[in-house]
């Protein structure tokens, strides 16, 4: 961190920063981060400031103006479903996590907050602390998970919309049997948001498992309960007088 950085995010600000950057994906390229991060600092003049990641080569640590972030944060953001976790609380489970994780401060000088968090508490979403526990139900929410033509085997196409049907996510997710078969038929799935390390691709579910949980541990992970369906279901359910 280059001197001008770390006075403006002050001793907390700046010991937080080195332990995000600990898992962190590069700004620039979007390349994970394994060694030596370079922190970056934009909207420093106003009262919210953005904190970014960067190898070295990619970007220098720096106090830059700020940079508008997606308006949707689907464009930004991977998802992984995984089947119920042993000993959960036996709902499919969806976890979001940004690409490149984004923080904010209201103030220079205070603790920094992941940039897409308040907007999830504010819409109904909870701090997970233990997988055994199902967190609230957002009944407005919804995932719809579509079978599609030319995605990988196993996989679906999922789209979420917020209560204010505006779409959180979209894309294409690899979605292990049991995950697909236990959300359609309870018509239910738990979403989880935060910083995680999940590999969308992987099929390895206890690493994936002790990633979430130890998330949860941390204090990184807040989740709610969504009604989940399918495309056809939505179909016949318009058809239906």
């Amino acid at each position: 961190m280059s001197s001008e950085v770390q006075r403006v995010l002050g001793p907390e600000g700046t010991a937080q920063a080195r332990k995000e950057a600990q898992r962190a994906q590069c700004a620039s390229c979007t390349g994970e981060i394994t060694d030596r991060a370079n922190v970056v600092v934009t909207g420093a003049d106003g009262m919210r400031v953005q904190i970014w990641f960067a190898h070295p080569a990619c970007m220098p640590s720096a106090v830059t103006e700020l940079r508008e972030t997606s308006r949707d944060p689907g464009e930004a953001m991977r998802m992984t479903s995984l089947p119920p976790l042993p000993g959960g609380h036996g709902r499919a489970v969806l976890v979001a996590e940004l690409e490149t994780p984004q923080f904010f401060a209201d103030t220079p000088q205070t603790e920094l907050t992941d940039v897409l968090a308040p907007y999830l508490a504010r819409h109904g979403f909870e701090p997970v602390s233990a997988m055994a526990t199902g967190p609230p139900l957002l009944e407005r929410w919804l995932a719809v998970l579509t079978k599609v033509a030319g995605i990988e085997p196993g996989g679906s196409l999922l789209t979420i919309v917020d209560d204010q049907a505006q779409v959180f996510f979209t894309g294409p997710v690899f979605t292990p049997a049991r995950s697909r078969r236990t959300a359609l038929e309870s018509g239910e799935c738990t979403l989880y948001y935060g910083q995680t390390g999940l590999d969308p691709t992987s099929r390895d579910f206890p690493t994936q498992n002790r990633l979430l949980e130890a998330a949860a541990r941390n204090g990184h992970l807040l989740g709610a309960r969504v009604p989940c369906t399918d495309r056809a279901t939505l179909r016949d359910a318009a058809a239906t007088p």
